[in-house]
């Protein structure tokens, strides 16, 4: 029951992103270096002085923690790119298709099945995540690039999910996000030095609040909870248990953004839920039988 609650937790806190993302002006590279960097910065510090054990790896963790850590590079620029140039809630609808491509790299790679159960579970919370942003999606030509950057962001996602499993096999999650946010934070130095983008002049108060918010929250207690609960749970369950984020970064935009709020959000977050418990009802009551 603890790795579900861990898994809840994490899903929590990556319902921030978009909103702490959005909050912040800084361009998507440089938001990114110091994200990641800190981030690295503060596990390696942990790691060595606290933990006081060493980071190893074999070549073959090496590999597929880089390819990883590239992916994620991607997928949080497009979806910084996504949250500054389209509404929160099209860019959540959008990149909650994840689980689709989730799926389809299990059945290839790790020949995990998808269930009924989950099949149902996707239908309820996408007809959810849809009734939420209907109107929305019919009013937001304007922002055609921010919802292509959501959409590829999803799919980029599912290969930053599908790779770092592969490394997670075998590495220790604090050494693998470690490695993983250094790699990251380096493409993302290297995509700011490409486009000359300061570092930190120019930045108001508000965008230094965001980075650390972005750091605490979605990243350290977010991916790091998430990557963490791999181990544990089938990666098709957890990516379709992601559905429930558009809901809650709705709700969030609302109070932040003024974004708009409907009593279709209240039906969404029913249905997102209803899809959740569906999802994970028989191992809550595997609990429940043994309690």
């Amino acid at each position: 029951m603890a790795h579900l609650l861990i898994y809840f937790l994490a899903i929590i806190s990556l319902s921030t992103a978009s909103s702490w993302a959005k909050l912040n002006e800084m361009p998507p590279e440089v938001l990114g270096f110091w994200r990641l960097s800190i981030a690295a910065l503060i596990l390696l510090t942990y790691h060595l002085v606290f933990r006081k054990q060493k980071i190893r790896t074999t070549k073959y963790e090496l590999k597929w923690i880089f390819i990883s850590g590239f992916f994620f590079f991607l997928h949080l620029w497009t979806y910084k790119y996504a949250a500054k140039h389209t509404l929160i809630s099209i860019t959540m609808i959008l990149f909650a298709t994840n689980p689709i491509w989730t799926a389809l790299g299990n059945i290839l790679f790790f020949n995990e099945t998808i269930t009924l159960r989950m099949i149902v579970s996707f239908v309820i919370a996408f007809l959810g995540i849809f009734l939420l942003t209907f109107d929305q999606l019919q009013s937001s030509q304007q922002n055609t690039l921010g919802n292509v950057s959501a959409f590829v962001s999803a799919a980029l996602f599912a290969v930053y999910l599908l790779s770092g499993k592969k490394a997670r096999l075998t590495v220790p999650n604090i050494q693998f996000s470690c490695i993983q946010y250094a790699v990251c934070g380096f493409f993302f130095f290297l995509a700011s030095m490409y486009t000359q983008k300061p570092f930190v002049e120019g930045y108001a108060t508000t965008s230094w609040i965001a980075v650390l918010g972005l750091i605490l929250v979605p990243t350290l207690m977010g991916h790091f909870l998430f990557s963490m609960s791999m181990t544990r749970m089938n990666l098709a369950a957890m990516t379709c248990g992601k559905l429930i984020e558009p809901v809650l970064a709705s709700i969030i935009a609302y109070f932040l953004f003024q974004e708009k709020l409907s009593m279709m959000t209240l039906v969404a977050f029913v249905l997102t839920s209803l899809a959740i418990l569906n999802l994970f009802w028989p191992q809550l009551k595997k609990h429940l039988n043994t309690t």
